[in-house]
């Protein structure tokens, strides 16, 4: 199960919260990066935040064998003034906030670091800004924003 939409300035998927639904998400977000000229570098922090947002509710949202729906939005916005992308992931799933996880402390170098724990602290870090809320309607929204690097001068068009 799988829905698009193209509204405005936005594009939006919805489909069940299991690993195969990732890969459509995230070709949705490729395919509207390419569309609104989005540099390499945000696009590649933006392709990584969404990774890992989405495989913690894939994870962690449902029941492994009752998968519900998780959405995608990404939309061309300003923010302070500033051009930016907006990405909101919502699920269903149970309540969780996972802004409200510590910051990791590293101690020892990264080889030997426990896997896992790190996507939250990745999605902070190639994020400017992050907003949790739990909805009555719509269950988790993870907001996430990245500001788009200006145009350099040589791109412009006069």
């Amino acid at each position: 199960m799988s829905e698009h939409h193209q509204l405005a300035d936005q594009a939006r998927a919805s489909c069940l919260a299991e690993p195969a639904c990732l890969e459509r998400l995230l070709a949705l977000l490729d395919r509207y990066c390419a569309a609104h000229a989005v540099d390499a570098q945000c696009r590649h922090d933006l392709r990584l935040v969404v990774e890992e947002a989405c495989a913690n509710v894939i994870a962690h949202a449902y029941p492994a064998d009752a998968p519900g729906l998780m959405s995608l939005q990404v939309e061309s916005t300003r923010c302070d003034g500033r051009p930016a992308m907006r990405i909101t992931i919502e699920d269903a799933g149970i309540p969780f906030d996972p802004l409200a996880l510590p910051v990791p402390v590293r101690t020892g170098p990264v080889e030997h670091l426990p896997i896992g724990g790190l996507g939250v602290h990745l999605i902070r870090r190639l994020s400017d800004l992050q907003r949790y809320e739990h909805d009555l309607e719509r269950g988790n929204v993870l907001t996430l924003t990245k500001f788009l690097a200006p145009a350099s001068p040589a791109s412009r068009t006069s």
